[in-house]
């Protein structure tokens, strides 16, 4: 008989990560202060938040949230739709639907819920809807949970898109929905084509807004406004807990569409309402939004520069734009192992692997706000350009930091000199969207020459403890291989590749150990 807490227990990875030491999830931060956090006693640069102006730690945030812990306690103790709305939380959606142009706002209590919310209530049987394969992981639960027919397309591939809503029932309602910036990767959605394709074959269009709201666009408004098609997208999704400094998302769009899903969706129904402190960080922090402009330049300065620097150390950043500058690994354990030295070396950042993104796709993820300062980012990009060379991610000719760093110059005073997207080797499958041969190049520029032999050595011990700590025994031949292929430069993926293969094998045997003897018989 099955148990269905077998797969729990059987689970090594996590085992295998944190033996190894290359576990870097649900890490306790001691104290913050946006740029700067503490974990466990260590001073490090925060590189990867999505408090992106800063306003979790504002000043008039945190009086605002304070007045109304104050007056309201920490809890409304219900959902909406029965006592827990305030009237703080009516001020909000007001505000919000004038914000972004819409009829209706409505506020749910987290981002997440939001999108799980809203497409699980507006998807019937006989809808269709289309979404991008790296959308968020909400709006991929928020389809699951309703009754509508799927269809997800390329990444940001409109021909692809398009041949799905030409097969689709010409009588189907007929939703397309997709991430405006993309969390992972940091590139926008091709909205300019999505809105055509709508129009072309009668669908409605949701965009989340949650990394653009308050980033992009002359009122920050997000990519919608950036890109010019606001009147075009029937339904804006955005979240607070990014450029709001504060917890909590919202849905905006036409009124009745909007009174539909706040008394159908179970999300809303059935789940407790935003804190009183949140709806009135939130509050504070979008009079901060419409009134200080100037913190969205001085984040994209920042984006800028960042984006520059690595690129021009020979890192690929994919097609990324905004805040969010990833840098693509590739590997999964190598990408791992550079989380830990930049970690150790005083830099906070996210490493990202598979499901977040595809396999073989492994990235460090980088995310800035508009308060971090030049002395943080040039130090960002001394410990990358150290690190990348010591861990092989860099080609062997990559510039120093000091010559990168002279480059592309201060935020404070932006020299003319420093192009906005320089060294971007990154190559285009010709309709615009990058074909990941920055990740090749990196690959075949690796490893070049002859690696130290104390590297090598590194190298086999940690696959040896690796598979030690996964109590996998490798036999002689197994090492005898592993030895061949660390001499020859393997990267860390074949070895991630062999583990899953014998993780595979142990499987077939009905998880029954081998003992040597017996897989030699």
């Amino acid at each position: 008989m099955a148990d269905v807490f077998g797969k729990a227990f059987e689970w090594r990875e996590l085992k295998v990560a944190r033996a190894t030491g290359l576990y870097p999830y649900f890490k306790p931060i001691d104290r913050t202060d946006g740029t700067e956090v503490v974990v466990g006693g260590q001073p490090v640069i925060m590189v990867g938040s999505n408090n992106y102006l800063g306003l979790s730690l504002h000043p008039k945030v945190k009086e605002a949230a304070a007045k109304a812990l104050e007056r309201y306690g920490t809890s409304c103790s219900g959902s909406r739709l029965l006592n827990g709305t305030l009237d703080l939380h009516v001020e909000l959606e007001e505000k919000l639907a004038r914000f972004l142009g819409k009829e209706m706002a409505l506020c749910f209590s987290t981002g997440f819920t939001t999108n799980l919310g809203t497409l699980s209530a507006l998807l019937e049987r006989r809808d269709y809807v289309f979404s991008d394969r790296l959308n968020h992981a909400s709006i991929l639960e928020g389809i699951r949970g309703s009754f509508g027919e799927h269809k997800r397309y390329r990444h940001n591939d409109m021909a692809d898109l398009e041949r799905l809503l030409a097969n689709a029932p010409a009588e189907a309602g007929k939703l397309i929905v997709t991430d405006g910036v993309f969390s992972m990767e940091g590139d926008f959605a091709d909205l300019r084509v999505i809105a055509e394709l709508k129009k072309k074959y009668g669908a409605r269009l949701m965009v989340d807004e949650a990394h653009g709201l308050g980033v992009l666009g002359a009122h920050g408004r997000g990519l919608c406004e950036h890109l010019g098609v606001e009147d075009d997208v029937d339904l804006v999704m955005g979240t607070f807990s990014k450029s709001f400094g504060s917890l909590g998302g919202v849905i905006a769009g036409p009124k009745e569409v909007i009174e539909w899903i706040k008394h159908k969706a179970r999300a809303m129904v059935f789940q407790a309402s935003m804190t009183p402190a949140s709806v009135a960080a939130a509050l504070a922090s979008l009079e901060i939004i419409e009134a200080e402009p100037e913190r969205r330049e001085r984040l994209w300065r920042i984006a800028h520069k960042m984006r520059n620097a690595f690129r021009l150390l020979g890192y690929d950043t994919g097609n990324s734009d905004g805040p969010v500058v990833p840098v693509h690994i590739g590997d999964q354990i190598k990408c791992f192992r550079l989380w830990k030295a930049l970690y150790e070396h005083g830099v906070f950042a996210n490493p990202v692997i598979p499901p977040a993104v595809e396999p073989g796709h492994s990235l460090m993820r980088t995310s800035y706000m508009a308060t971090h300062t030049d002395e943080q980012l040039n130090r960002v990009i001394e410990q990358f350009e150290l690190l990348g060379r010591k861990f092989k991610v860099l080609p062997e000719d990559a510039p120093v930091a000091a010559d990168v760093i002279a480059q592309v110059g201060s935020i404070e005073d932006e020299q003319e000199g420093a192009p906005r997207f320089a060294a971007a080797e990154h190559r285009t499958n010709g309709n615009g969207h990058g074909n990941g041969n920055g990740r090749s190049r990196a690959k075949a520029d690796g490893y070049r020459g002859r690696a130290d032999l104390a590297r090598k050595v590194f190298d086999l011990v940690e696959t040896a403890t690796w598979r030690a700590a996964n109590f996998q025994m490798p036999t002689r031949e197994q090492m005898r291989g592993v030895v061949q292929e660390r001499l020859g430069d393997v990267t860390g993926a074949m070895i991630e590749r062999g583990y899953k293969l014998m993780e595979l094998a142990n499987r077939a045997r009905g998880g029954r150990k081998m003992s040597y003897d017996e897989e030699h018989e």
